[in-house]
């Protein structure tokens, strides 16, 4: 079988503004590559780094794909329901932005969220049939409810069978009602002889009684109300098959009306139900058609589910997927696959060949092709097992150093240092280090021969060092480690040292490592809830009081869908003595000493800092009351440093100061006051450079305005020591420059350029103006605050305590909610701070107008805190446009649970692509592990980049940084051996 799609030769992946031409050049590349890899093996696995375009490259792909099809088949993307909405904008700005005229009207998409409609699709005429479908994960293993195709079962029951003219008279009575179609009582007839026709004339039939179908009133783009698909299938239905449905047809449909007609009607509805869901299973599973391409995200997801490493799988319908692909309704029907994650060493390396070999499931051209490719896989499963082994007997080797061991040639170094160069080429080193330099210059050759297999199956990208042209040479990230979360300014030295702890917060922290070290071989869930906060410490101490000896199901509620282990907890008495007087010394009753925690205060410290230059960020924690307490805090203290600002410039004592504020802030919405008018100019005169915008005008106007007009915006940018504000007032609140460089000015006409011309639809447009119209900025005081709130934001908080710039998104948060502050945290308007969890940390996109993140609560799991930090680190980034580093803070608590764990994720970190698939619950839940581990030496990035793959898409002229010894051009390797 030939399969021969070239990269579509109108394709300009650049987008000024939002995709730069260094990452443009290799997005194109990589597409191109994935294309003539394709056309000689099933399948491949594109798996760069969160944040570096695979959508865009997918898309491309896919373009080039359904433009050469010769039969116009579309392509199909699964995708996880959490992405259903993103991929199809993400499409529609790649349509406008990256094809010319010519091929953008060739191509449209679909969606699907359940089979029916992906059949429907799959149906529609040439002329109007979609190039690419989004297919929502586990849509394929949803129950049919379509009431046209249950007709359809029916229709088939009743095919063949003798004396059923009583049955299909009755039928023609209830079966709008039975199937909940409409036209109920009226128009027996109509069913009748629906009943009488094929189901391939039933659109006619339909349109002679003047039903429309599908409830558009459009008849001219009616689809056949029964996919072709499903006729092919009901055609070859035995009448054993429908035995069963015929006889609940005879059984229980009422044949005249009475007194208890309609409970008779309702169970007839749910035995007919049940008996269609069989038929439909069986369906979906004869179903045969044949698609050129399969793109499914969110990869990782599809491992085997027997070996799933703990917490792995976030979507659990793509687990169903996976067997639908391999060996169900959808094996045999795509021709390729391509698969998407940004986590292919979170699988262990039999699990990432267990999704390699998903690939089976493809249209192969013969036999032998299905036996080469397994052949293919099982030498890469050996290959890997030897990488694999000779990599922990590294690990094994490596544990054994300790400071000592790095005096080379004489000379001591610091485990901080890159001493790994020195070790390499000393001539005088400890035992225990040449043992070490012996085995890893074993374990290159072992990764070099895994690698050659592998990177035929595998492209990935590393994220460079560096931000990318004009800004040559500025790190793309400055990562700030323990204290240094309390330093002032951007990049500044300092130490790695952890968070001091002192006064009253002293004799708590000493408790929980007495009870810490009474429970050795348990996850000592109170110490990292005390490193969180005093408020995750209690909740977690009332979910362990329960149930000492088992707490696991109760302590697992208090955190919030990180992709941390399951919790195993057993508490005995000496440590719950210690957390019971550990208890009575924290300050509950107290506010001001609850908020002096001291990572809580670091950590609303650094925020406060941070927005009062200007600057919007992300707060990530996965405890559930640490997010509600750093959400209170935070707003408690930007109250307090908004009217300390006004104070200031006002010389007025801080009650005035709020009062002046509101003031203030009430003339903009007097239309004759001078400082509106000149807002509003002001506003108007950006908006007249970009005419997309005109039929919104108005409406982003008000959202400037009503930003403007906040006490936290007056209070920072506005002049208030002067006397009278004016024209002059608000154009020099308009320059006021945030500490990336950027003025209000510079950052309105980015957000407008943005909506104008990088989004361009109306509808896209429309979502940002109606999301920012829809949060409520206005007071920071007052009764009013009460209105700007949900009860899924509040969470049980009392509004006095909150403001409306600072935002809460969890699992408690609804989904529409979230949507809604992702879409306005992506502007220069509110919110400003946002304090998320996991369910911001994939697959959103925060990075517009935000560079700083910070982990208030870690992950023992490397993988989730480089998925939190992708969201702001993503190609198009504020760092991109201003120049600046993206400041990555990890905050924690010195000689606590906090520091073993932040020293044992940023080592495992560098060994994680290289023991592919570690169990990082053995430490996580041992403290004993825990603590050696956080005793090693830590791995030198040096040392790490000498063995990680090398899986990008190179020309021999672009080393790409860090690579290996054995790195070569991948353009011409085969599959295989």
């Amino acid at each position: 079988m030939t399969w021969q799609h070239p990269l579509f030769s109108g394709l300009n992946l650049y987008i000024e503004g939002r995709i730069s031409s260094e990452d443009a050049s290799r997005q194109t590349a990589t597409a191109g590559e994935i294309l003539r890899r394709l056309a000689k093996q099933p399948g491949l696995v594109l798996a760069d780094e969160v944040g570096m375009g695979k959508t865009f490259v997918a898309l491309a792909v896919a373009a080039s794909v359904a433009l050469n099809d010769a039969g116009g088949r579309p392509v199909v993307a699964m995708v996880p329901p959490s992405l259903k909405e993103k991929w199809p904008h993400d499409f529609e700005l790649f349509r406008k932005r990256c094809l010319p005229q010519e091929a953008q009207a060739r191509l449209r998409y679909g969606k699907a969220d359940k089979a029916t409609t992906f059949l429907k699709l799959l149906d529609d005429p040439k002329d109007r049939r979609s190039s690419l479908i989004f297919l929502t994960h586990g849509a394929m293993n949803r129950a049919l409810d379509d009431g046209w195709m249950k007709l359809a079962f029916i229709h088939r029951a009743l095919h063949g069978r003798h004396q059923t003219k009583q049955l299909r008279r009755v039928l023609g009575r209830t079966a709008g009602r039975l199937l909940r179609l409409g036209r109920a009582d009226r128009d027996p007839e109509m069913w009748e002889e629906l009943l009488r026709k094929l189901p391939s004339d039933w659109l006619t039939v339909l349109h002679a009684w003047d039903v429309d179908p599908e409830g558009d009133g459009n008849p001219d783009n009616d689809d056949d109300p029964v996919p072709a698909a499903l006729l092919a299938v009901l055609e070859k239905l035995r009448a054993r098959d429908t035995d069963e449905l015929y006889a609940v047809l005879n059984r229980d449909v009422p044949q005249r009306q009475t007194k208890h007609y309609e409970w008779h009607l309702k169970q007839a509805r749910h035995a007919i139900r049940d008996e269609i869901r069989k038929l439909w299973d069986l369906a979906i599973q004869r179903m045969r058609f044949r698609l050129p391409l399969l793109i499914l995200d969110e990869a990782h997801h599809l491992k085997n589910p027997g070996t799933r490493l703990a917490g792995l799988f976030q979507v659990s319908e793509a687990q169903d997927d996976a067997a639908i692909v391999e060996r169900g309704a959808l094996h045999g029907v795509f021709e390729r696959m391509l698969f998407l994650t940004a986590t292919p060493f979170q699988l262990g390396h039999h699990e990432l060949c267990s999704v390699i070999e998903r690939f089976s499931g493809t249209r192969m051209a013969d036999s032998q092709s299905r036996k080469t490719f397994l052949e293919q896989v099982s030498e890469l499963r050996r290959r890997l097992d030897a990488a694999q082994q000779s990599s922990l007997t590294l690990d094994k080797v490596w544990s054994r150093l300790d400071e000592s061991d790095l005096k080379i040639d004489g000379v001591p170094h610091s485990p901080e240092d890159d001493w790994w160069p020195a070790a390499m080429n000393g001539r005088d080193v400890s035992p225990k280090l040449q043992e070490v330099l012996s085995c890893f210059s074993r374990v290159q050759p072992s990764m070099k021969r895994a690698e050659e297999v592998l990177a035929p199956w595998v492209i990935r990208h590393v994220r460079p060092k560096a931000l990318p042209n004009p800004f040559q040479g500025v790190p793309r990230r400055d990562e700030l480690p323990g204290r240094r979360i309390l330093l002032v300014g951007d990049g500044n030295p300092g130490s790695s040292e952890g968070i001091s702890i002192q006064g009253q917060s002293l004799l708590p922290f000493l408790l929980a490592a007495r009870a810490t070290a009474c429970t050795p071989k348990s996850r000592p869930v109170f110490a990292e809830g005390l490193a969180s906060s005093y408020e995750a410490f209690l909740l977690t101490r009332q979910r362990v009081a329960k149930d000492p000896a088992g707490a696991e199901a109760d302590v697992n509620s208090i955190l919030d869908g990180d992709d941390d282990p399951p919790v195993k907890s057993a508490i005995d008495k000496t440590a719950m003595w210690y957390l019971a007087q550990l208890e009575k010394f924290l300050p509950r009753n107290d506010p001001l000493a609850m908020a002096g925690h001291p990572k809580i205060a670091a950590t609303v410290q650094r925020a406060v800092e941070t927005w009062a230059r200007g600057e919007k960020v992300v707060v990530f924690c996965h405890y559930v009351a640490t997010g509600r307490a750093l959400r209170e805090r935070i707003s408690e203290a930007i109250r307090r440093k908004t009217a300390e600002q006004a104070a200031a410039k006002l010389g007025c004592p801080t009650t005035e100061a709020e009062i002046e504020l509101e003031r203030l802030g009430d003339r903009f919405f007097d239309t004759d006051s001078p400082v509106r008018r000149a807002c509003d100019h002001e506003i108007r005169a950006i908006l007249s450079e970009f005419p997309p915008l005109a039929g919104r005008c108005d409406d982003l106007v008000e959202i400037v305005r009503r930003n403007l007009r906040t006490p936290s915006f007056l209070a920072r940018f506005f002049p208030l020591e002067r006397t009278r504000q004016d024209e002059d007032s608000v154009r020099q609140a308009l320059e006021t420059e945030d500490a990336s460089g950027l003025s209000l000015r510079q950052q309105l006409r980015n957000f407008f350029e943005f909506l104008a011309h990088r989004l361009g639809e109306p509808e896209l447009i429309d979502r940002y103006v109606e999301a920012l119209l829809s949060v409520q900025t206005g007071s920071h005081i007052g009764e009013r605050l009460a209105s700007y709130y949900s009860d899924d934001e509040l969470q049980q908080a009392g509004t006095e305590a909150l403001l409306p710039n600072v935002r809460l998104v969890n699992g408690s948060t609804r989904q529409i909610t979230r949507q809604r502050l992702m879409l306005t945290f992506n502007t220069p308007f509110y919110p400003e701070i946002l304090v998320a969890s996991s369910v911001m940390a994939e697959g959103v996109d925060l990075h517009l107008n935000c560079r700083h993140v910070i982990h208030h609560d870690l992950c023992w799991n490397p993988s989730t805190l480089e998925q939190r930090t992708g969201r702001i680190d993503r190609i198009g980034a504020k760092a991109e446009v201003c120049g600046r580093s993206i400041q990555v803070f990890l905050p924690y608590v010195s000689q606590t649970q906090d520091e073993k764990m932040y020293r044992v994720v940023v080592d495992r970190r560098r060994w994680f692509s290289i023991l592919m698939g570690e169990e990082y619950d053995e430490y996580a839940n041992d403290v004993c592990a825990a603590e050696k581990l956080a005793a090693r030496v830590p791995l030198p990035e040096s040392a790490a980049a000498g063995l990680r793959f090398q899986l990008a898409v190179l020309t021999k002229s672009e080393p790409a940084a860090g690579d290996s010894p054995h790195s070569m051009d991948r353009r011409d390797r085969q599959p295989g051996c």
